[in-house]
């Protein structure tokens, strides 16, 4: 017999068992993807009959929706704690964000997985996760930064690209994009071991590593001669 989601609903539920659903959905995506998700498998983690999962979810398609959507939510929680604890405008609170980043990924890693093999499933899903999945958060950090000053425009005449970066609102987007793929590279680094490669006094941890390396992700590699020679096509001091 088909269980319709209006008769299921009327029947009580349990946030035990819901919550345990969840959890054993997160597992199953995180391990084989939604193709590796069925409703029978996730009733056997759970020890409840495939019928009672719909006393709670309208079908698979939306237990998949609400675990991604805590997956975004743990993660938004993550990020909103790591800025209040830094002045707006301020580059220590984009750092912030970057250290909250990789510890999110190191004590959820199911839900990492998750957020990232779901992402080009369902734009709508990632659309109504908070701060729009946290790229919005650190948008408008680094937008306040540039405001304040305390990030600093570069000269847009040194700068390349398939568009001008002379707009407030494409300079924050390639400055965003720059520190997220940044933070994320060193993230897969030490996901599949590679960082361990890296001898640096004190980096324990891929958090270690983030802050020994915060220095040049904020000021740089280069000094302003170098730029000014490398975008003059020399590539030699003068």
């Amino acid at each position: 017999m088909t269980v319709t989601h209006k008769e299921a609903t009327s029947r009580p539920q349990s946030p035990v068992v819901e919550q345990s659903i969840l959890d054993a959905a997160r597992d199953l995506l995180a391990e084989g993807g939604q193709e590796g998700l069925s409703m029978r498998q996730v009733a056997d983690q759970v020890g409840v009959s495939a019928t009672a999962i719909y006393h709670y979810f309208d079908g698979k398609q939306d237990l998949v929706n609400r675990v991604v959507l805590r997956a975004f939510e743990r993660f938004g929680e993550y990020l909103t704690d790591a800025m209040s604890t830094h002045p707006e405008g301020s580059v220590e609170r984009i750092a912030a964000l970057g250290e909250a980043y990789l510890r999110f990924a190191l004590e959820n890693e199911a839900y990492f997985r998750i957020m990232f093999s779901m992402q080009s499933r369902d734009h709508a899903v990632l659309e109504q996760a908070p701060e729009g999945g946290g790229y919005h958060l650190l948008r408008q950090a680094v937008a306040d930064a540039i405001d304040a000053g305390t990030i600093k425009r570069l000269d847009p005449g040194k700068l390349t690209g398939p568009r001008p970066l002379t707009g407030h609102e494409a300079y924050a987007d390639v400055v965003s994009v720059y520190l997220w793929s940044t933070v994320h590279g060193l993230l897969s680094l030490a996901l599949c071991g590679a960082s361990s490669r890296c001898h640096i006094e004190g980096a324990a941890s891929v958090v270690d590593l983030y802050r020994a390396i915060t220095p040049f992700i904020i000021h740089g590699i280069g000094t302003d001669t170098a730029a000014g020679d490398l975008a003059k096509g020399t590539g030699e001091p003068q």
